[in-house]
This record gives structure tokens, C-alpha cells and sequence, in this order.
């Protein structure tokens, strides 16, 4: 089920905030299922030759994706402004990732579906974060500017439980009934295989409702040649211009560094549990449920915060409490206290991601938000490669997991410091950042 916050939208309907919610309700599946914990392991077990290169090969499809979506999440961004077609994009990303997701069901065991499988991860991965540009820029058009805190908020937490509820489906469904329903043959991994056409039903269904019926869009007469000259002149123009949009300029570097802080934590946090503090493996399968529990309520939670007090100081707050328990975690020698060091990162991670999608939107002219979510797209992409190797470093020289967890406080900080210089403008007055050279800063 997913809650919505009780302020309208701005077309009044607050059916579209649900469709909203929805679709973030929908496409987490993929995240959870296939990139997290039942195709990537898959992978790694029956597919590939063996831990080591499946690690790897699995690791440059995700990079090359990362790579693809750098390149193009700018120029769409700028065709769908110039198009006005902010869903019909969506929808194609959307199909585009449900598919190639299906198609894992022929990812066969054996080295001999190795380069099928990456092939697949790339263009799902690819296809299914292009899509946030779009989904990300409709914030402006199903939320008020007072309520664009709450709403992004009740969307980050409909993801987390859609990502619970997605791995709920599978596990019931594929690998609780001994023997497997449907007839399927585990010699040949088909209740595994199986997970990845269920993963894609389920984005479909639950995507449909804004993809389909999300908020009206003006169309444009202009030729889909026109559409592509044009939009990349827009796409330059806005870079160009950047400059004069400083606090734009500001919070998309200071997101550079701080969301890859976060993104290491992420990948990081569990291996120290496994490491560091010698978690089973039916505790890490709690630690994720409750990572996802109490991150999901955090977003929710912080949403309405971020509505009283500001996205600017939510994403403050949240960079300096994950700063500080990071560091902490150095000092931690107990289960107990991992579990609450854990349980404290937890809660800032929704509220960290939904306010900076919050202050994104609050932040761009409606009629560039596109691209300028292109380039927050970009943004989240550039530094990717410093977490993980600021933390292989610090933890090859100390010898430290705990240590290189630590480290990546430093990176979180430098995006506050940068965020510092990010003049928000007021919720009720939704300003361009055109006009935010002299407001005055919170």
C-alpha cells in the first residue's frame, strides 16, 4: 500500500501523487531483485567461471552502464523538454529495461550465457536509471512547491517497501515450495531464472498507471529532427549558462561527492558486517530487511520535515549524522553497537536521497527541469569510481575495514562544504535559480 501525504497536487488530483509513488513502488524491484540479492548472485554462482571474474565482469557491465548514463542522461533530459514528453520517455526507458529484464529468464547456468547475461545487465541498468531522469523531473508537475518534500519523500519510502515486497513475492513464490511450483527444474536454475520475468511484470504493472495516465503534457509540433537539433542547442545553452545559475552549479558538484559517499556506504556497510563484526547469513538478510525498513520510514518521516524546515537543511542534517556515524563505527567493537551504528545510518539514508531530489526540482525553471535533472543524473555518475577507491586505499594501508568505512566521512564533508554555497529558494514562492544570485542563503 502506498500513503500519500494529505496536501494536493498541482493539478489538484491527488491520484497522480499515487501514480507517483507507484512507479518507485515498481521499478525498485529491479534494484532489489535482479542487482542486489537474487540475479547477482546467480550470476556469480552459476554463471560465470567462477567468484573472482563473475566479480568482475559483472563490475564492468555495471561501469560501462554507469558510463552510457553519463553520456546520455543530459541530451534526453534536453529532448523530452523540448518534446514536452516527459512520460512517452519514461515509458520508452521503462520498456526497454522490463524487457531486457525478462529476457534474464535465458540466462542459462554456465559460462556459455556469460556475455548474454552482461549484455542484459547493461542495457536493463542503463535503461532503468535513465528513467529516473524523467520520473524525477515530473516531482514539479504531481507536487505544489510546499509540498515537494513530503511527496518526494512518500516516494523514496514507496521504493524501499517496494523493494521488500518484490523480494517477499520471489522467495515466496521460487524458493520457499519444496518442490518448486509451476513445475520448475532447479538442475537448470529455473526458479532463479523465474525471478527475473516476475521482476519485470511487476515493474510493468505497477508502472502503468503513470506512464499511462500520469499528468498531461503539452505536446510540440516541431519534427523529431528538429526536436534532436534543437535540443542539444538548449543542452549546450544551459551548460553555457550554468555559470549564472550558481547555486544549480554549486548543488550539482556538491552532489558529485556527497550521494557517491553515500553509495559507498551502501556498498561498503555490508561487507564490514560480514568482515569486520562476522555476521551469518541470516544476519546480513536482517540487516538488509532492516536497512530497508527503517530507511523507508526515514524518507517518509523526513519528507514532512523537509517541508517545515527546508531541503537544504535536511541534506545538511543527513550528510553530517551519516558523517558522524561513519566515523564512529571506527570506535564500535560490539554486534550491538553495529547493529545501532547501522540502524542510525539507516534512518538518513531515504531522507538524503529524497531531499536532494527535492531541492533539485525546487531549484530548476520548469522549462529546463529536464536537463537539469539530466545533468543531476550525471552528477550522481561522475565521482563513482572515488568512494571505492578511497576506501580500498585507506583500507589497504591500515589494514582496517572499520578504517576505510571512516574515510568516507571526508567525502561526505566536502559535499557539505560545497552545499554551503547553495542559495534555496522559498517553497512557496518556487523562484527560479536565475534569480538567486543575491537571496539570501539558509
Amino acid at each position: 500500500m502506498v500513503l500519500v501525504p494529505s496536501a494536493p497536487a498541482r493539478s489538484g488530483a491527488r491520484r497522480q501523487i499515487v501514480f507517483w509513488c507507484l512507479y518507485d513502488w515498481a521499478n525498485s524491484a529491479f534494484a532489489a531483485v535482479i542487482l542486489s540479492f537474487v540475479f547477482a548472485p546467480y550470476f556469480l554462482e552459476r554463471v560465470a567461471a567462477n567468484p573472482v571474474s563473475g566479480q568482475a565482469n559483472w563490475g564492468y557491465a555495471i561501469s560501462a552502464s554507469a558510463a552510457l548514463i553519463a553520456l546520455l542522461s543530459p541530451i534526453l533530459g534536453a529532448f523530452a523538454d523540448r518534446s514536452g514528453r516527459r512520460r512517452l520517455w519514461l515509458g520508452a526507458c521503462s520498456i526497454v529495461a522490463i524487457v531486457a529484464t525478462f529476457a534474464m529468464w535465458w540466462v542459462y547456468p554456465g559460462p556459455q550465457s556469460l556475455m548474454l547475461a552482461l549484455l542484459l545487465l547493461l542495457v536493463a541498468n542503463s535503461a532503468f536509471e535513465l528513467g529516473y531522469v524523467f520520473y524525477n523531473a515530473m516531482l514539479g508537475d504531481v507536487a505544489t512547491p510546499e509540498s515537494m518534500g513530503r511527496i518526494s519523500g512518500f516516494g523514496w519510502g514507496a521504493g524501499y517497501f517496494g523493494s521488500l515486497a518484490s523480494l517477499g513475492l520471489v522467495y515466496a513464490l521460487l524458493f520457499m515450495p519444496d518442490p518448486p511450483l509451476f513445475g520448475l527444474d532447479p538442475a537448470v536454475a529455473e526458479p532463479v531464472r523465474m525471478a527475473a520475468p516476475i521482476t519485470a511484470i511487476w515493474f510493468l504493472v505497477f508502472a502503468i498507471p503513470l506512464i499511462v495516465f500520469g499528468p498531461r503534457e503539452r505536446g510540440s509540433a516541431e519534427s523529431a529532427r528538429d526536436i534532436a537539433a534543437h535540443g542539444l542547442n538548449d543542452l549546450w545553452q544551459t551548460l553555457w549558462s550554468l555559470p549564472r545559475m550558481r547555486s544549480v552549479a554549486w548543488f550539482l558538484l556538491a552532489h558529485m561527492f556527497f550521494i557517491d559517499g553515500v553509495n559507498a556506504l551502501f556498498v561498503f556497510g555490508p561487507l564490514v558486517a560480514k568482515g569486520a563484526f562476522g555476521f551469518t547469513d541470516g544476519q546480513m538478510l536482517l540487516l538488509g530487511v532492516t536497512i530497508y525498513v527503517v530507511a523507508g520510514l526515514g524518507a517518509i518521516t523526513f519528507g514532512w520535515v523537509d517541508d517545515r524546515i527546508g531541503s537544504k537543511r535536511v541534506v545538511t542534517l543527513s550528510i553530517v549524522a551519516l558523517a558522524a556515524i561513519s566515523v564512529s563505527i571506527t570506535f564500535i567493537d560490539t554486534l550491538t553497537g553495529f547493529w545501532i551504528a547501522a540502524g542510525c545510518l539507516a534512518v538518513f539514508f531515504g531522507p538524503i536521497q529524497a531531499s536532494s531530489r527535492t531541492l533539485m526540482s525546487r531549484l530548476a525553471p520548469d522549462e529546463l527541469r529536464n536537463q537539469l535533472f539530466g545533468l543531476y543524473a550525471l552528477a550522481g555518475r561522475a565521482t563513482g569510481w572515488l568512494g571505492p577507491l578511497i576506501v580500498g586505499l585507506v583500507t589497504k594501508l591500515t589494514g582496517s575495514q572499520k578504517a576505510g568505512i571512516a574515510i568516507i566521512a571526508a567525502e561526505l564533508l566536502l559535499g557539505l562544504a560545497l552545499l554551503l554555497l547553495v542559495r534555496e529558494p522559498s517553497a512557496n514562492k518556487g523562484s527560479s535559480p536565475l534569480s538567486q544570485a543575491e537571496a539570501p542563503t539558509r
